[in-house]
């Protein structure tokens, strides 16, 4: 079983999702919306000083086929915007 947790700025939701739709696990998710923090880019507190925020998905597959697609896919929206906040930690149960 793998955990996938995608943690990206709220404006690149739509890439995400266009990176990772030809993966059939990935049509399962949770998305936890606002989510604040302090990464490698700017941070996003939702307040008047850093008023962006962070989404987080979670998605669980059991294929480490599908975990390696949805790396790849998240990989090449971060290639895209090297400057947003994007990042994915995979966990093996």
């Amino acid at each position: 079983m793998n955990r996938i947790e995608i943690i990206y700025s709220q404006p690149l939701e739509e890439d995400i999702f266009a990176a990772i739709k030809d993966v059939p696990e990935a049509k399962f998710f949770t998305i936890v919306p606002g989510v604040h923090g302090k990464g490698y880019s700017t941070p996003k507190m939702g307040d008047p000083v850093w008023p962006e925020l962070n989404n987080l998905m979670l998605i669980y597959c059991e294929s480490d086929h599908a975990a390696e697609a949805i790396e790849r896919g998240v990989g090449t929206v971060r290639e895209r915007y090297p400057n947003e906040g994007l990042a994915l930690f995979r966990l093996k149960a």
